[in-house]
């Protein structure tokens, strides 16, 4: 069947149900391409699947192997992650296989799971229904049971991770994953939860507690009180490991209503001794409002009176505030902002500050909003020609009418000139070639050659050349480009001169590449004040309208010839001076903008590595990964780095990063403080730069009048 008619979709359906018809709905079930074999035993199950592939294969039709899925009993394995666990370990890349006692216990397990019960039952909607649910610290977990013949039966298995605010939603969430099998029949909810019995008994429900109840009033239920021991089914699902899913709204704010902030406060005793000093009639900096302790606020925006949120509740409005979707993962002083006017805590500012500074999805994704690490350290001129030079590759080219789309460079560090040559390929052996004829054979061997980390230049036969002419062959850094800057520099006036000349289909780019080189090699460079081939050849080259003038040659004596000599000497020490002079003049302008970053053995840091993945806009992925724990510093700007977990390490390699690509890590664990310090002064009216860093130092201490019960101060 061809792609792109119209009536594709149902021909094929129609064929596969005049295919399929003695078999539809008795035995399998089928939707253009996918079909379902589906049986109440397993000795069955192999009759009806051969039946149907019997059908297949007399029609003429072939399956594609790798898309067939037969006998599948991964996604109903309870706890199928621990047991596998040390089995999966040993697939991870870089991981030596080692066969131990632990994991022959988990292929024993495995193979106990899947050949004992419970063996997941078939649905009856004639047996009764119960939900058994359980929400641990991170989890839940839900089971479907019904009671077939007098024996509990597993119909399903369900599980994910929750947050903090989340933990008591167990109940809805399972009804909502299992209702298709509930709903218009009664059943009962099991759960180790007591409060929850009274759930749907509330006479006045408020905030979260009358949503779950308006939720849960489409099915007919009952609940059960199950203690966590016996409840032990839906309790080891909550606390199995699944993948975080997108956090939902509900959690992003624990206090709903007053009277649950009221009763918040209540609980955190570092609150009483304002309590204390709210009741004095000299006080006019707190009172209670509604049952609320609250703070007067000095700010002219926000309200006039703003709650004081308890320590444990801090953390829900720090996250309110910055991680949910109506935050935006903003900055420190964006969040502050938004928090003051509407709440109060000692200690405030600080507590955004290190919230926002330890947030793993802003470390990831964010640059550091401040000068660029790293000072430049430029590679000083050579001392002679091809002492040092630089190789790169340049393209890949629409294909040449010679077969040609690569362009090969080469530039001398001491006299700037510049060889090119088109390839048809990048392959090894031409750049071993070029290396050979172009360079060695017609300059002579060079003392240091400089290229990036692709694999042609990493390659054995470009090594070996390498090492027999005695070269010292030094790499870049890792997408840091500036590394070679000279080489990169020409690859962009080069390509800049080619798309002068070159056709409108590009064909002719490998013909014009001659002739533009000669062009850029005779031409004056600003930063020596000669030309290329005037410092390489120690005389200027002869164009072809020098050629239509009168020849006039120069008297050579030997006293003329040794002053030639002499004065292209002088050239290139005048070249090497002038390029010193750039160079400093550059150093001084990048380092004004660039400040000066050091990281020592052990520290562990961001690296940033751009990804391109199809599909996919490049501005939403993220741009830092890590952490990377620094190993030894190599110079002032390099370092070797290697990832700080030993089961994330691909090949076990260790990287040489620019410290550029490189900012802090801090711990997202550290990002809640514990302790609740107190700030110096009040901060009153906008947030700006010069007012950021008068909070950076007044709210840096502690006072300890705070612990004698003084008066604290937002």
């Amino acid at each position: 069947m061809p792609f792109g008619l119209c009536n594709a979709p149902e021909t094929f359906e129609r064929m596969m149900d005049n295919l399929l018809r003695h078999f539809k709905w008795t035995m399998c079930l089928c939707y253009l391409d996918d079909i379902i074999v589906f049986s109440e035993t397993f000795e069955d199950h192999l009759i009806r699947l051969r039946l149907v592939l019997k059908c297949l294969q007399e029609a003429g039709l072939k399956l594609n192997s790798k898309k067939c899925l037969l006998l599948p009993k991964k996604r109903f394995i309870k706890g199928f992650c621990y047991l596998t666990e040390p089995l999966q370990s040993l697939l991870k890349s870089g991981v030596e296989f080692h066969w131990g006692p632990e994991e022959v216990e988990a292929f024993n397990s495995l193979k106990k799971a899947l050949t004992s019960d419970p063996v997941l039952g078939m649905y009856d909607e004639r047996a009764s229904t119960e939900i058994h649910t359980d929400a641990s610290g991170y989890g839940i977990g839900t089971v479907l049971v019904q009671i077939q013949n007098n024996v509990e039966k597993v119909i399903a298995y369900a599980s994910r991770t929750l947050t903090k605010a989340e933990k008591n939603y167990s109940i809805v969430w399972a009804t909502n994953k299992f209702r298709p099998y509930i709903f218009g029949k009664h059943f009962t909810v099991v759960t180790d939860h007591h409060s929850l019995c009274w759930l749907m008994n509330l006479k006045d429900p408020l905030g979260r507690l009358a949503r779950w109840a308006l939720r849960l009033q489409e099915h007919d239920f009952d609940v059960k009180y199950k203690t966590g021991k016996k409840h032990s089914d839906a309790d080891a699902l909550s606390r199995n490991p699944v993948e975080e899913e997108t956090e939902t709204p509900d959690k992003f704010l624990a206090v709903t209503t007053s009277m649950n902030l009221a009763m918040e406060q209540k609980k955190d005793q570092d609150l009483a001794k304002l309590k204390l000093l709210s009741n004095s009639s000299k006080n006019e900096e707190f009172r209670f409002i509604d049952g609320i302790l609250c703070r007067k606020n000095f700010d002219p925006d926000g309200k006039l009176w703003l709650p004081v949120i308890p320590k444990h509740l801090r953390a829900d409005i720090l996250r309110h505030f910055h991680d949910a979707p109506t935050a935006g993962h903003l900055g420190f002083a964006k969040t502050y902002d938004r928090i003051r006017k509407r709440f109060y805590w000692p200690g405030m500012y600080r507590n955004v500050v290190r919230y926002v500074m330890h947030c793993r999805e802003c470390q990831r994704r964010k640059s550091v909003p401040q000068r660029p690490p790293g000072r430049l350290v430029p590679i000083p001129p050579a001392i002679a020609p091809f002492h040092r030079i630089g190789i790169d590759l340049l393209g890949r080219f629409p294909k040449s009418a010679h077969g040609n789309k690569w362009i090969i460079v080469c530039t001398d560090y001491s006299t700037r000139y510049a060889i090119t040559k088109a390839l048809p390929t990048a392959e090894v052996d031409e750049i071993a070639k070029f290396l050979l004829e172009e360079i060695v054979l017609r300059h002579g061997a060079p003392r240091v050659i400089i290229t990036d980390r692709g694999a042609v230049f990493r390659s054995r036969l470009v090594s070996s050349l390498v090492d027999l002419c005695n070269i010292d062959h030094r790499f870049t850094t890792a997408y840091h480009p500036q590394t070679n800057g000279l080489t990169e520099r020409f690859n962009k006036t080069l390509a800049d001169m080619l798309s002068m000349y070159v056709d409108v289909e590009q064909k002719n780019w490998d013909e014009i590449l001659p002739f533009v080189t000669f062009a850029y090699n005779t031409a004056k460079q600003e930063t020596t004040g000669f030309t290329p081939f005037y410092l390489l050849h120690g005389r200027e080259a002869e164009t072809t309208l020098d050629t239509m003038l009168p020849f006039c040659p120069n008297d050579f004596d030997d006293n003329n010839i040794t002053k030639i000599a002499a004065r292209a000497e002088e050239s290139r020490q005048l070249a090497r001076v002038h390029t010193l002079r750039a160079q400093d003049k550059d150093r001084r302008r990048y380092d004004s903008k660039h400040q000066m970053v050091s990281y020592a053995p052990g520290d562990l840091v961001w690296v940033y590595i751009p990804v391109r993945k199809v599909g996919l806009s490049e501005k939403l992925l993220r741009r830092y990964f890590g952490p990377y724990q620094v190993l030894r510093r190599l110079s002032a700007v390099t370092y070797e780095v290697q990832d700080f977990d030993p089961a994330s390490r691909k090949r076990k390699l260790r990287e040489v990063v620019h410290v550029l690509r490189m900012k802090p890590y801090h711990d997202p664990a550290e990002q809640i403080e514990t302790e609740d310090i107190p700030p110096k002064e009040s901060y009153k009216g906008p947030i700006t730069r010069s007012r950021i860093k008068t909070l950076e130092q007044n709210d840096s201490g502690a006072l300890s009048s705070f612990s004698r019960g003084a008066m604290p101060h937002a």
